[in-house]
């Protein structure tokens, strides 16, 4: 059976269940009402008063605004680029529709389909799916806070070993989480948003019931019925809320039921119709085509083709994990990066800044921690007769005694540089990513290639960032790739030719890039201290690769408005570096022309301007 075939068969299986549901608590409603005389619920109405309609419609107005605001922070979090107040028009419109005409995540799927074409049925079918995931997931959350407080007896049993089912499925959602799933951040706003919908619902449907139960008995019930009928999936979860609300609310059962007569017309049937009015005449205006954001001005810019990392509206390059939005190495504006990060959902964190950007972080209210080092060179005045390079040029006699060469490769032959990256994959178990570049024909032919030979074999290869930076020439080290049978010395000499060829280009600085804190055994913050745990090997041999060069050393520090979030983010960086996803959603290459070049002035916030003495 072909993939659509087998999801014809998923919609069909759901249908069925759906309708038998219905059909079942249908019946099941149907023999209670034969117990019941019409005349006492048509009764039960006419003794709700006009104030009590007026507030029922007014509890009504706020759940629907409380509403509204699930679609705008998924759309948020999701950073689609939705208008604020075209998020909420088309959650409220398919929300109010939807829930009175059943099959709610179909149902909503087309009507923000209708009111968002630029998201295509997919992308609306996936957010009408995620809104009704996140909305049942806080309504369990927000049912057994309330079943520990306000009930007793079995109740309040179920509420604690609900409560301690969704704590564990929030550890897995620290451990594992998804790119489409919610984070806690997001999550909070849902729950906050959930149970104002939910308390404002149940209090319009208390207030049209005759008599006088306290809203501290009903509210518990009402949640449980409310959880049935999202569950039955039929329209207005009919015949399960009311089978739940009869058999657990205290009272008259023709009052209970003309309390909820009156309000499905308030609650559910006006909204209908005001959601469908939205929907038909509501202009389904297509987003207007964003233009392509310039690069911020640093040298690592480059990795904005990589597709981890992309240009923001506020001018920095920037990652999201599930909790953080993070900038590479500082932002122009720390208040509208704190703001942006808000409106996502996350926090704001600052990743491999300078020091003159961790300060300004601090004064701004950040946390602050040394994260990394980055060494750093003149290439102008490299000289390799210092006594501090005695070990480099043993290397490099060494590997010209093997007969290796390197050289700049204006055209190289991506087939076989493919092919080496592939033999060093096998050896080293794979390559990083996020703030790390990996290998990719269209990403490196937007960077200087260094490769170096042995009897005209590819024995390795290096890539650098090449960037103007305010009229100044700058080169970074990005990808650095000795074959696994290289001579030894490849690495080092791959690394000095890059160094004369940024030499002959005139750039006045060179960046080897940076190394976790932790390889500086003299550094005793928390982040070097975890980093030599967990990975003490690897803590040595890169910073001793480094120091051969004898660069000078720039700490690099990692920001965010508290240590918990520090923690909290950074293990999540961590993670992407460590296990990126895989690099499908590359970036056109740019041409190698003046137009393509990093040249606009320079701003005093850029890392640029932290320069090696």
């Amino acid at each position: 059976m072909d993939q659509a075939g087998a999801v014809g068969v998923k919609v069909y299986r759901r249908l069925a269940v759906t309708a038998g549901s219905v059909f079942l608590f249908l019946g099941l409603l149907l023999e209670q009402l034969r117990a019941m005389d019409p005349g006492r619920v048509l009764g039960g109405m006419g003794q709700v008063g006009a104030w009590p309609w007026l507030a029922a419609a007014l509890a009504t107005w706020a759940s629907f605004r409380a509403v509204a605001g699930y679609d705008l922070a998924l759309h948020r979090h999701l950073a689609t680029g939705v208008d604020p107040g075209r998020a909420r028009q088309a959650g409220f419109a398919a929300i109010a529709i939807a829930q009175t005409v059943g099959l709610g995540v179909v149902s909503g799927a087309l009507v923000r389909w209708r009111l968002l074409p630029d998201l295509g049925l997919p992308g609306a079918a996936r957010l009408s799916l995620l809104v009704a995931l996140s909305f049942l997931a806080s309504w369990a959350v927000l049912t057994a806070l309330v079943l520990m407080v306000l009930s007793s007896g079995p109740l309040a049993w179920c509420g604690l070993a609900g409560g301690l089912g969704l704590g564990a499925a929030a550890i897995v959602l620290l451990v594992r989480p998804r790119p489409w799933m919610p984070n806690l951040i997001t999550l909070g706003r849902l729950l906050a948003l959930a149970a104002a919908d939910c308390l404002a619902a149940g209090l319009a449907l208390w207030l049209l019931i005759p008599g006088d139960g306290a809203f501290a008995v009903f509210l518990p019930v009402f949640l449980l019925a409310l959880g049935a009928g999202l569950v039955s999936g039929s329209p207005a979860g009919l015949g399960a809320f009311e089978i739940v609300l009869l058999g657990l609310m205290p009272g008259e059962d023709e009052a209970i039921l003309a309390g909820v007569v009156a309000w499905r017309g308030i609650h559910y049937a006006l909204p209908a119709l005001c959601g469908a009015g939205v929907a038909i005449l509501a202009r389904g205006e297509a987003l207007r085509p964003a233009l392509p954001l310039a690069p911020p001005e640093i040298a690592e810019a480059g990795l904005a083709r990589q597709g981890a990392l992309r240009p923001h509206p506020g001018g920095f390059l920037a990652g999201r994990t599930p909790h953080g939005l993070v900038a590479l190495t500082a932002v122009a504006d720390l208040a509208r990066f704190r703001q942006a990060a808000r409106d996502e959902g996350r926090w704001p964190v600052l990743y491999k800044a300078g020091a003159r950007a961790a300060v300004r972080a601090r004064a701004g209210g950040l946390a602050v921690l040394p994260v990394a080092r980055e060494a750093w060179l003149l290439p102008q005045t490299f000289r390799l007769d210092l006594p501090a390079r005695a070990g480099l040029r043993r290397k490099l006699r060494r590997a010209a005694a093997a007969g290796v060469t390197a050289r700049p490769a204006p055209h190289p032959d991506w087939a076989e540089l493919a092919a080496l990256n592939a033999q060093w994959l096998a050896a080293r178990g794979g390559e990083h990513g996020f703030s790390m570049g990996r290998f990719d024909p269209r990403y490196c032919s937007g960077q200087q290639v260094i490769e170096a030979r042995c009897d005209g074999r590819l024995v390795g290869f290096a890539t650098f960032h090449a960037a103007r930076l305010a009229g100044e020439a700058v080169w970074t080290l990005d990808l650095l790739r000795p074959a696994p049978q290289a001579p030894e010395g490849t690495a080092q000499l791959l690394v000095a030719a890059g160094i004369e060829a940024a030499r002959a280009a005139g750039a006045a600085r060179l960046s080897l890039a940076a190394v976790p804190i932790g390889c500086c055994p003299t550094e005793r913050g928390p982040v070097a201290r975890l980093g030599r745990r967990l990975a003490p090997r690897a803590m040595g041999g890169l910073a001793q690769f480094k120091a051969g060069f004898a660069p000078e050393w720039r700490r690099l520090y990692i920001a965010g408005p508290s240590p918990a979030a520090l923690a909290l983010v950074g293990w999540e960086i961590w993670r992407e570096v460590r296990r990126p996803a895989v690099a499908g959603r590359m970036s056109p290459t740019a041409r190698r022309d003046a137009e393509y070049e990093f040249a606009s002035g320079r701003n005093p916030w850029q890392r640029g301007t932290d320069r090696p003495a």
